[in-house]
Parts: structure tokens; C-alpha cells; sequence
């Protein structure tokens, strides 16, 4: 290794004063200027270093390199000297020539493709979510309360298993809190398309014959896709049945009639019609009803449609009707008499006979009465049509 000193003394007695002067005003100059400069070259990248005279307090910028037989300087202090601009903190730098090593990525590789999971479950008319739907039923209150059930129709699917001639499909509803003896199933074909023939799901906790029956909320079912009878394929799925309850109000609606008091008298020969109001509920359930009059008699019509007075017994009671004349009877049973005469010839001589005739009316019907139109003394009594 190379010795500074050694070599200097040496050197040292072969120079002259004059030469030792200029020699060291040279080195005197070379220091200040250094001195000066260093705060510029600090944002310079580092130079090679020059050689330092002892006693020397200024220490050159440490390049990065290490020249051969020269002794390796320290690193830099953090310290700030005073009077120096404060520099900047020491930039990394990366050494030309050299390669960085990304991190690994994670994740799968454009060779591998994804298989998308198998759908398998049931598929709903009107919903493209597998697995998933909502029944929706109707709760009423009010005058004429009630529940309105309701279903969906659903179809069994799968995408690992088609549908082909001579399949079935069973699927059976396992989930805790239904019962398990039968558990709720369905059989359906599963020859055509991409799903089973069709089944009403509606809610239920035992099998029936006309609905499959699910639990409100998550559920669990079992499934078997028959060829006849070999299982192509089984396996367990669960689907989200929900149940929205709609409540709404329902009372009663009126219906206005005319009847007459005596239900077996037709409109047309009533003598006491009236208006009947029913208030009703949709099972026609009458929940109340009115009638105008509301008397508890019923009325029956007689009428004289001849030129006459008759003279009649109602009861037993004597009455007399002018012509065009009416009158009202409430008696609960009515026997009415009365004398029809008719004129004969013979010998060329009139002679009149005369007879008593009893008839028992109907209640609440209207009667009139008349004559022959040959003999206005032969009256009679008949029905009053309006």
C-alpha cells in the first residue's frame, strides 16, 4: 500500500524554501476554494476524491466507489456544520446493469379457466333468480275477515343432468319442521326442454297431493333424476321461499232487491212487495240485512174489475166493493164468499139461478173480481196480474 508520508519526507529535504512556499500557497488556495464550492458540489453527484492535506477539517463528499490501495472513509455524519445549506437526504440509487424482481403475483393463470358451478334447483315462471322467490298472500280484516292463499309454479333444473325422453325427477322437501312421514314431495316428468314439468309450491308442513308444500324462509330438498329405474343423478339443494303478507281491509257490501212477503207468489201477482237490503261478504255470508216496510203483516189485494158492487164475505164477515174499487187484507188466512148468478132461457121464459162459491186465498197475492162478459151476474174471482 502506497505510504503518503514516507514519501513525502523524502521528497521534503530536496525542494527549496521558494519552492516550499509556493508549494503550500498553492495547497492553501485549493483548500478554500473547497471550502466554498462544497455547498454547490453537495448537489452535484460525488466526484472522485483529491488527496487532503493533514490538519484539514473540510472531509470531501465519500463517492461510491473504492479506488485500489486507498483506505476506505467513513460514511457521512447526519449532522448539520454551520453555516452549510442543509442537504438534501441521500437518494438510493439503483446500480446500472441490475434487474428488479417483482413480487409474485397471486391469483390463477391464464392457462386455467374457471367452470362455472352447476345450477341445480328450482326455476320459477316470471323470476331469473335460481333458487329464490316470493309468494305472495293476502290477510284480511275488518267485517268480513279471511286469508287468501296463494302458489308459485316451479320447475326442477339442472345443468349437469338434461332433461330427456324417459326421465322423472323426485324431489322431496327435508327440511326440520315439516313432517317426515310422507315427507312433502313431487314427481314430475323431466323429458323436454330444460326443466321438470311444472308443480304449485305454496306453504304447508305435511305432503299434498295438489301442492308441494315449503316453510317460509330457507329450505332444504333432496332430489333423485330417474331413467326409468336407474339414478342418473341425486344430490341436496336449498332454495329461498319467501312469504309476503299483504293485509288488507274487507267489509261488507250492500245488494238492494225488491222481494215480495210471500216468497212463493212471483213478482208479478205480489200484492206486498218491499226492498230488501243484504249486506254481504264474498262467501256471500250475509253479515246483516234490511227490509223497508218492515211489518210483520202481509197484504193481500182485492180488486172489483166489474160494472158492479159485489158484495162478498171475508171470514164470515160481510164486505162491500164498488166498481174499480181496492182493498187490503193482512189476515194471516183468507176465505172469501161470494154469490155469482147466472140467467137462463127456457119455455120463453128467463129463469136465474144463483149460487154461494168459497175460495181460500193465498197470502199476499192479488185477486180481482170479474164477471162473463154474456152474464153480468155470474162473477168469479181470479189472479190480478200487474
Amino acid at each position: 500500500m502506497f505510504n503518503f508520508k514516507q514519501s513525502w519526507n523524502k521528497i521534503v529535504p530536496k525542494i527549496t524554501s521558494t519552492s516550499k512556499f509556493l508549494l503550500l500557497a498553492a495547497l492553501s488556495i485549493s483548500v478554500i476554494l473547497i471550502f466554498f464550492r462544497a455547498p454547490s458540489l453537495a448537489q452535484l453527484p460525488p466526484l472522485k476524491q483529491l488527496p487532503i492535506e493533514e490538519g484539514s477539517e473540510t472531509q470531501p463528499v465519500p463517492e461510491t466507489g473504492i479506488e485500489e490501495g486507498l483506505e476506505t472513509q467513513p460514511a457521512p455524519e447526519t449532522g448539520i456544520e454551520e453555516g452549510l445549506e442543509t442537504q438534501p437526504p441521500l437518494q438510493i440509487r439503483i446500480k446500472e446493469g441490475s434487474e428488479t424482481e417483482s413480487a409474485p403475483e397471486i391469483g390463477i393463470e391464464e392457462d386455467l379457466e374457471t367452470e362455472p358451478a352447476p345450477e341445480i334447483g328450482w326455476e320459477f315462471l316470471g323470476s331469473r333468480e335460481l333458487n329464490q322467490v316470493e309468494i305472495n298472500e293476502t290477510k284480511y280484516k275488518g267485517e268480513c275477515p279471511g286469508y287468501s292463499w296463494s302458489s308459485r309454479e316451479a320447475r326442477f333444473t339442472s345443468s349437469t343432468t338434461p332433461p330427456a325422453r324417459k326421465r322423472r325427477v323426485i324431489v322431496r322437501n327435508i327440511t326440520r319442521g315439516v313432517a317426515s312421514d310422507p315427507y312433502p314431495y313431487t314427481d314430475r316428468k323431466y323429458d323436454e326442454g330444460r326443466s321438470s314439468e311444472g308443480t304449485e309450491m305454496s306453504f304447508g308442513t305435511k305432503h299434498h297431493s295438489k301442492y308441494f308444500h315449503v316453510l317460509n324462509g330457507e329450505n332444504k330438498f333432496e332430489y333423485e333424476i330417474k331413467e326409468r329405474d336407474r339414478v342418473l343423478e341425486s344430490g341436496v339443494f336449498n332454495a329461498v321461499i319467501k312469504r309476503n303478507v299483504d293485509v288488507r281491509q274487507r267489509d261488507s257490501y250492500p245488494i238492494t232487491k225488491s222481494v215480495c212477503m210471500n216468497s212463493e207468489v212471483p213478482m208479478s201477482l205480489c200484492a206486498d212487495i218491499r226492498t230488501l237490503t243484504k249486506y254481504k261478504c264474498r262467501s256471500n255470508w250475509v253479515l246483516r240485512s234490511f227490509l223497508i216496510p218492515n211489518t210483520p203483516e202481509v197484504a193481500t189485494l182485492i180488486s172489483n174489475q166489474t160494472p158492479y158492487s159485489v158484495k162478498y164475505w171475508i171470514n164470515d164477515r160481510i164486505q162491500k166493493l164498488s166498481s174499480g174499487s181496492d182493498r187490503i187484507y193482512t189476515n194471516s188466512f183468507i176465505t172469501i164468499k161470494f154469490k155469482s148468478c147466472s140467467v137462463g132461457t127456457g119455455d120463453e121464459k128467463k129463469s136465474k139461478e144463483c149460487t154461494i162459491k168459497t175460495r181460500s186465498l193465498e197470502r199476499g197475492k192479488r185477486y180481482k173480481f170479474t164477471v162473463y162478459e154474456l152474464d153480468y151476474e155470474s162473477f168469479y174471482i181470479e189472479d190480478f196480474p200487474r
